[in-house]
């Protein structure tokens, strides 16, 4: 697909979708490192509490490199009541970092779907941070409609309606499953109700992804209208809309596979005489699994926009997408007449 193509001039039957949205992603390395990047130094800073903490237990107290494989039961029992704090300073930091990381994918959200709809060559890294910023708080109106959609979705799958359902079917008593006939049985139905939230949770997401590419495509406000208009979408078009996502999931999960493998590969090669090449290919290998990560991410975008190109109705008014070319924050020239503006 060329840089100035738009979703809607792609053919209603085109297949391969998923493939399009990698190839066309994996050709832009500086926006994937870019976004991989701002979640290593989220990483970093969760980090950073430990590596003080296990810097001052270990200097001068353990034989360097005989807890290079794993902490042993006698460390772990040794510093159980100095861990304390470091663990408290851990979790309120993690808690921070995590409302972050929904505040940069909502930032590389707009970045990506910037950098796709815009008609120009070049300059990836400037209409990234450009989308990044003007998408931003539209992107982050959908993070609490996600998070009110993942609750909903907790409370039908874990309590009152789900009880009632073991009520139903089993004759349980407040989802009590010590009733059931059998463990088997018991085990049964406790993967069927996290698989039922596993794919309540993935649809969620997918909804997610459709809403902020319906905003982009269309330039609206709105994130509550978009959310709704969405879910309608995807009731009429189950298949188109959720088949790319869901090859794109699988092909995230492989890739993840792999990287694991690798890493225990590496682990096994871990040595007590404190051998740095391993640690240094195990933090090449983590980094890599984050542009992964980030790549598919934005190929998730792009196959959001190829689909909803062909099933979302357009506005009736100008696409604003479609008849000018021009860097962000510089000359827009129009297709076809002489005079230009300047994009804010």
């Amino acid at each position: 697909m060329a840089a100035g193509e738009t979703p809607a001039k792609l053919a209603p039957g085109a297949r391969l979708v998923f493939l399009r949205a990698l190839l066309v992603a994996l050709g832009r390395p500086p926006i994937w490192i870019i976004a991989a990047a701002l979640t290593a130094l989220l990483a970093l800073v969760s980090a950073a509490p430990w590596f003080v903490w296990f810097d001052a237990v270990l200097a001068n107290r353990y034989l360097p490199g005989s807890l290079i494989r794993e902490l042993s039961e006698t460390f772990r029992f040794d510093q159980q009541l100095e861990s304390g704090p470091a663990s408290v300073v851990a979790r309120g930091t993690g808690a921070g970092l995590a409302f972050l990381s929904m505040l940069v994918g909502a930032f590389a959200a707009g970045g990506w779907l910037q950098v796709f709809l815009e008609h120009t060559h070049g300059h990836s890294v400037q209409r990234f941070f450009f989308g990044g910023t003007r998408f931003f708080f539209r992107f982050v109106r959908v993070i609490p409609l996600s998070l009110l959609w993942l609750h909903l979705a907790g409370w039908l799958m874990y309590e009152t309606p789900w009880k009632w359902a073991m009520s139903l079917l089993y004759g349980t008593t407040d989802g009590n499953l010590e009733v059931l006939s059998s463990e088997l049985l018991a085990r049964r139905v406790v993967w069927v109700q996290d698989g039922l939230y596993a794919a309540c949770f993935g649809l969620i997401l997918a909804w997610g992804r459709f809403t902020r590419a319906r905003l982009a495509l269309q330039d609206t406000n709105s994130a509550v209208w978009a959310g709704v208009c969405t879910w309608w979408t995807l009731l009429r078009h189950p298949i188109k809309t959720l088949r790319p996502l869901l090859a794109l999931f699988f092909v995230e999960s492989l890739l993840l596979l792999l990287v694991a493998l690798l890493a225990g590969v590496l682990q096994g090669g871990l040595g007590a005489e404190g051998d740095w090449m391993p640690v240094l290919f195990l933090f090449l290998l983590t980094l890599l699994a984050l542009c992964a990560r980030s790549l598919v991410r934005g190929a998730h975008y792009h196959a959001a926009l190829q689909v909803s190109g062909q099933v979302v109705p357009p506005l009736p008014r100008p696409d604003p997408w479609k008849h000018s070319i021009g860097g962000p924050g510089g000359p827009q020239y129009p297709i076809g007449g002489d005079e230009y503006g300047v994009s804010l």
